[in-house]
């Protein structure tokens, strides 16, 4: 169903709408008198006056007039929310927005309130916005208890919080910035982020998408609904509780479930989102992407009037991901034929200090005549000398738009008093301007990154993987009946070996016979182990013997494990003894250890963890992390490249590469397993030996963790 009756209602009933100024029904009633196009707006209150700031107030929705209702604003008491719902649902009201607060934020009795209305909603299709929230502001009408009517714009905000939002509204009064549209989430019980952006990435009036989220409700919804709207218009999200402290203080605030904050990082870059570290940086983009034009190469021209800031901005273009421009031939010896022969010509383009507005003009249309391949745009910094003139400089900087269209200029006017004019006419054109050059180039980084994804070929999904998925899922069953939550490792070995991820040999045996059988099929030698979910620390009890090698020396070790386990541990429940291949380390030309991990992350399923393995694992922290449920044959590649732990995978010193192609297989058939069995919460492969190219890998020593009936959710975090 679409979202459009939120944004453009015909009829809109404020339940609880007041006369009495301060109350909540008042300013959201004095807001609509400020903005309702030509909706119809009708006050709810059995005893309210006939008129309310100018509306009709009828005492029930079901007395409206009108026929349909597309919007309800409800801002009345939690304990009154039933039969608020009940009235609505008798009108055929569409939506409603539930500003009133008292529900899961405040605890077990406001959750089960919010889940009983919501049931009623969900029953007859009634959409909710809320509860607990600042109500939302749209181009055609303001239907929220915010103290001002933001200006009409491109941006549209999403906000998790009603005091963010507030704030922002304030702050864009005196900075320029309009909005297309302002949403107070609330507590998400119905409509969410994913929602709303999907709606808004089809809004011809929305030219950017920004958020402020303290979690996301449905994390594999979320990265499929942005990474579509990613491809028309930027979405901008500021996520709070990246801390532990901050996400306890998330969930108290709106009774969020906050995830691992690798897993935002994952799922935001999966969708192309550009992320803000902080309100200042979200506060910026806003600025920059509602006006500036995007990029059509990563790479950018330097143009100052002073050495030391052209080299801090070199310094930050690299830290921040822009490319240096390239100059082509010419014009480089153009710019040495136009400028003073003390001006460097590479970039960053230094036009020395003495400079007028003519040079800028000079340096900047010849940097501009190179193919947009080299030079996409310019940085400008400039500095208040002598000669410089700002507010003549930023004359001709327009005029230089309009003459290079295709060009993006950003600007850095570094001082106070001497500049104040310069940027403001440039602010006023159009064209972003800021007081220091790191903020510019954090924003210049941020519409390449835009323009970057947009142009992201498609990715490949991992192959699917033909399975007895029935015997897998009785292993796990089996596992749980018996509230075992590791399976044990001939389990594994089962579970592996449907999904053809090469490890020792492993199968447990009962009796002396199957030990002599078994380890004969295996092939010596064989280690064997004793089987039991009381025993974790199997040699603290004699419960393995390593280097067997006969048939013979299997049964004598079935003797001496079992004797030496039912000694020191009666109580244990021995399901038998695992005869394992042992991998000859010896006979392969390198062995490389690794990890490959996965923990459940509560809003993004499975996190995959890929780094150097063994013993050092948790000292040494090279590790890479991917969303396995979003994990693509180029995720797989990349999850390896990203570590310290590639560079010795492809060799080192004269030692033959490692075999990277079945890592990359590992991982892809690890990403299908978890994909195919949701049960599965935690999984460790550590190590992982990679042998030298051609000579396979082989997954030692694995563990597999599957959720029981009263498990809480996993956390992932990984190693």
């Amino acid at each position: 169903m679409s979202l459009e009756f939120f944004f453009k209602p015909n009829v809109i009933a404020v339940i609880g709408g007041s006369s009495s100024k301060g109350k909540v029904g008042n300013s959201v009633l004095r807001n609509l008198v400020a903005r309702h196009a030509d909706a119809k707006v009708y006050a709810v209150n059995p005893k309210g006056e006939p008129i309310i700031e100018g509306f009709p107030c009828v005492p029930h929705v079901v007395d409206i007039p009108e026929k349909v209702v597309d919007l309800a604003i409800v801002c009345i008491p939690a304990r009154a929310i039933l039969d608020a719902v009940e009235d609505c649902i008798a009108k055929k009201v569409k939506g409603i927005v539930v500003i009133t607060a008292g529900f899961k934020e405040v605890g077990p009795e406001g959750a089960k309130l919010e889940q009983q209305f919501l049931a009623r909603c969900k029953e007859t299709g009634m959409r909710v916005l809320g509860p607990n929230c600042l109500g939302m502001i749209s181009l055609y009408h303001n239907s929220s208890f915010a103290p001002l009517t933001p200006a009409a714009g491109v941006v549209a905000m999403i906000s998790q919080s009603g005091a963010v939002m507030t704030g922002v509204s304030d702050w864009s009064a005196v900075n320029d910035l309009g909005f297309s549209a302002f949403i107070s989430l609330g507590n998400k019980a119905d409509v969410d982020e994913s929602d709303l952006i999907e709606y808004l990435a089809r809004d011809p009036a929305t030219r950017i998408i920004v958020c402020y989220l303290e979690a996301i409700n449905n994390g594999t919804r979320f990265i499929e609904v942005v990474s579509k709207a990613t491809k028309i218009k930027p979405v901008i999200i500021l996520k709070s509780g990246v801390s532990e402290a901050g996400a306890r203080a998330a969930s108290s605030h709106t009774g969020s479930l906050a995830g691992s904050d690798i897993a935002y990082d994952l799922a935001f870059a999966k969708a192309g989102v550009i992320r803000a570290k902080t309100l200042s940086e979200l506060f910026s983009y806003c600025k920059t992407f509602s006006v500036s034009k995007f990029p059509l190469s990563e790479y950018f021209a330097i143009v100052t009037n002073a050495g030391g800031p052209g080299i801090i901005s070199t310094d930050a273009f690299v830290a921040e991901g822009v490319g240096v421009a390239r100059f082509s031939p010419n014009i480089i010896q153009e710019l040495r034929e136009k400028l003073p022969a003390e001006a460097a010509v590479y970039d960053p383009v230094d036009i020395i200090g003495d400079a007028t507005p003519d040079r800028y003009d000079v340096a900047l249309r010849t940097v501009f005549n190179d193919s947009i391949e080299a030079c996409a745009g310019a940085l400008v910094l400039l500095t208040p000398q002598a000669n410089t003139q700002p507010p003549r400089v930023s004359e001709l900087m327009l005029k230089i738009r309009e003459d290079f269209p295709d060009r993006v200029m950003i600007a850095s006017f570094i001082g106070g008093r001497n500049v104040a004019e310069a940027a403001a006419k440039l602010r006023a054109g159009g064209i972003p301007c800021y007081d220091f050059p790191e903020e510019a180039i954090k924003n210049i980084s941020g519409l390449i990154k835009f323009t970057r994804f947009g142009k992201r070929p498609p990715e490949t999904d991992i192959p699917e993987i033909q399975v007895n998925k029935a015997k897998i899922q009785a292993i796990l069953d089996g596992s749980k009946a018996e509230n075992r939550p590791m399976l044990l490792n001939y389990e594994c070995s089962a579970v592996f070996s449907e999904y053809g991820i090469p490890h020792p040999k492993t199968r447990l045996a009962k009796t002396q016979n199957e030990a002599r059988t078994l380890a004969a099929e295996i092939g010596f030698p064989v280690v064997m182990k004793i089987v039991s979910p009381q025993i974790v620390h199997k040699t603290d009890v004699g419960g393995v013997v390593l280097g067997i090698k006969s048939a013979d020396e299997a049964e004598e070790a079935f003797v001496k494990i079992l004797s030496s386990v039912q000694r020191m541990r009666p109580d244990a429940t021995i399901h038998g003894i695992e005869v394992q291949e042992m991998i000859n380390r010896a006979a392969k030309k390198k062995t490389t250890e690794l990890i490959i991990g996965m923990s459940k992350d509560p809003q993004f399923g499975p996190l995959l963890m890929f780094g150097m393995g063994g013993i050092y694992v948790n000292f040494l922290k090279d590790v890479s992390f991917r969303l396995a449920n979003f994990l693509s044959v180029e995720d797989s590649k990349k999850i390896i490249q990203e570590t310290k732990t590639y560079a010795l995978l492809r060799g080192v010193r004269g030692e033959p590469p490692s075999d990277i192609e079945q890592v990359e297989l590992v991982l892809q058939k690890i990403s299908r397993l978890v994909r195919d069995f949701p049960d599965i919460v935690e999984l460790d492969i550590n190590p992982l030996l990679a042998f030298a190219r051609g000579e396979g890998v082989s997954a030692v020593d694995i563990k597999i963790t599957v959720k029981l009936a009263s498990a809480a959710p996993a956390h992932a975090g990984g190693h």
